[in-house]
């Protein structure tokens, strides 16, 4: 019983087009676009978020693991946890990434 009381919601993988309000702990991965002292530009092909850190990242590819802060325009992510990707296929992750949304939408 004392378990239940800790678990965790999971991060959910998700395209940056398809972020809403709603979603409050996501995954995205994508292309640093644009950096400043504590944030940075996410690009993964449908769309760009901003994302809060106390570190920027130098990799070339990138998930971010974090919450979705709302704003008056739109949404941030603030991030928890960032895992380099730079050594995967970014076109063979995006197919996965596309195979899974459409298989989560059909259930």
């Amino acid at each position: 019983m004392a378990e239940e009381q800790f678990k965790r919601k999971p991060y959910l993988e998700k395209f940056i087009k398809d972020i809403s309000v709603k979603d409050f702990k996501v995954s995205v991965s994508g292309v640093i676009v644009n950096k400043s002292e504590n944030s940075f530009l996410l690009d993964d092909g449908t769309g760009q978020i901003a994302v809060s850190s106390t570190t920027i990242p130098n990799y070339e590819y990138i998930r971010v693991f974090g919450k979705i802060l709302p704003l008056e325009t739109g949404f941030e992510l603030q991030s928890e946890i960032m895992q380099d990707l730079s050594k995967i296929d970014k076109a063979i992750h995006r197919k996965v990434k596309e195979l899974l949304s459409k298989s989560q939408q059909s259930i």
